[in-house]
């Protein structure tokens, strides 16, 4: 095996370049159909408010999480996508399966600051390693709180979406850091696409170039 295609370096990673209409924008369709639910003071919207329709293209990869603890959420309701990325139904199963243990207690860092919070949302870049068999993953996962109803838990609205070839599962993901939201865009979006960004996070891995 090759030293320089598993040695861990800095990672370039075209974060903005996914959006419109690319892998990771179902994350922006979540988190777009999330803020326009809430009204003028910022209140959240609760889960009984979520219609599926407003977020159709996404639906395989949301979830529907709850507080089980301070530090914890547990899922409830999963897309197709994360049983394809876990090979099982994820729904009773933790949010952190998904995470390597190494990156779990930055996970619990970012559900505490999220439960406790103003309302803001959390926007997660992953990584799923290289592997035998296996290319890495990058990833993006958004939390977003849902208001609080009669005393239940509180619940999460999120999104997982993957840019890569899936590959064997289980695949679970270190966390690369914490992705700045920017503003949601608008519902009908007729400007010119974005021009794709790149991010440098330290700490990922480098694929060796493809040889054409």
């Amino acid at each position: 095996m090759v030293e320089s295609e598993t040695r861990p370096r800095a990672a370039v990673i075209a974060l903005s370049g996914y959006r419109t209409g690319g892998a990771l924008s179902a994350l922006d369709d979540v988190e777009t159909y999330w803020a326009g639910l809430r009204d003028d003071q910022g209140t959240l919207p609760s889960r009984a408010q979520l219609d599926p329709r407003g977020f159709s293209r996404a639906l395989s990869n949301c979830f529907v999480a709850e507080a089980m603890a301070p530090r914890h959420l547990r899922l409830r309701l999963t897309g197709q996508h994360m049983t394809d990325l876990m090979g099982m139904d994820m729904r009773g199963m933790p949010l952190s399966a998904m995470i390597l243990p190494e990156s779990r207690p930055v996970l619990e860092d970012k559900i505490e600051a999220l439960l406790a919070g103003d309302g803001a949302g959390v926007r997660l870049t992953l990584i799923s390693p290289r592997s035998y068999n296996r290319q890495a993953l990058f990833a993006g996962m958004i939390l977003l709180p849902l208001a609080r109803e009669n005393g239940s838990p509180t619940k999460i609205l999120g999104a997982l979406a993957t840019v890569g070839t899936v590959g064997w599962t289980p695949r679970r993901f270190q966390i690369l850091g914490e992705t700045a939201n920017p503003e949601p865009r608008p519902a009908q979006d007729t400007g010119e696409a974005r021009r794709p960004a790149l991010t440098v996070i330290q700490g990922g891995i480098v694929e060796p170039e493809p040889a054409f």
